[in-house]
């Protein structure tokens, strides 16, 4: 519980938010058990009991409820009705598209099989991927990436994310100084990206799994950000 106290301080002293935003964060934690969405912010719907997972842009209009309409957010029952339903429509949009997934991944490598005479006995073979498919899958990883906004609030915002996703001493302390590590160098999202170093950071002291999640979770980052944007967008 401290340490998501302090995260909310850090993302408060770095952006120059005002109280409200920490005052939100703190309100809207996860209550915790029976929540399975492994998020550290949630709403709990009064009805039901159902756990919502609170991203980025859903706390952002949370404090402007707070600061700009003078609304008032203790528990979980404050939560405004404008909100509420932007949840409600989100959440069947994902059911919506799990339910239109396919069932089987349909990007899946060929496989051979040489079934040979009953007195030759010959090993299972494996095709492998042309060098030509293994070059795409390689640059399909290196593919422009869009971060819109401020370059310094996208890395407090990218760091809030890594630091929702886990909950030990060890690896929150290691991502906070990736993030350090990033802003005393000028360092930004798209640098980061592009350079795929996480030798650098461990130069500078991060531990080599939360560097190495640190530069490759990037992508992922940036597909559920642009996801919960344009839900924004489409719902407003």
């Amino acid at each position: 519980m401290l340490n998501a106290r302090e995260a909310e301080i850090d993302a408060e002293n770095f952006s120059g938010q005002p109280s409200a935003w920490r005052d939100v964060y703190w309100v809207m934690r996860c209550p915790g058990s029976p929540c399975r969405l492994e998020s550290q912010y949630c709403w709990q719907d009064p009805v039901g009991k159902k756990h919502y997972k609170l991203r980025t842009h859903h706390l952002r209009k949370l404090v402007r409820y707070v600061e700009k309409e003078g609304g008032i957010i203790e528990t979980h029952d404050d939560i405004p009705d404008s909100i509420r339903g932007q949840l409600y429509a989100e959440e069947q949009q994902r059911l919506e598209r799990r339910q239109k997934a396919p069932e089987h991944p349909a990007n899946t490598f060929p496989i051979n099989i040489n079934v040979l005479g009953a007195q030759q006995s010959q090993p299972m073979m494996i095709s492998q991927p042309a060098s030509a498919e293994l070059g795409s899958l390689r640059t399909s990883s290196s593919c422009a990436i869009d971060i819109p906004g401020p370059l310094e609030v996208a890395m407090e915002e990218y760091t809030v994310w890594q630091l929702s996703r886990v909950s030990a001493d060890t690896f929150r302390e290691n991502v906070r100084k990736a993030r350090d590590v990033t802003l005393e160098n000028c360092l930004d999202l798209k640098q980061i990206y592009y350079d795929r170093d996480p030798d650098f950071f461990v130069r500078q002291g991060v531990k080599i799994g939360v560097a190495r999640r640190f530069v490759s979770e990037i992508s992922d980052w940036v597909k559920e950000h642009k996801l919960t944007r344009d839900g924004e967008f489409e719902l407003n």
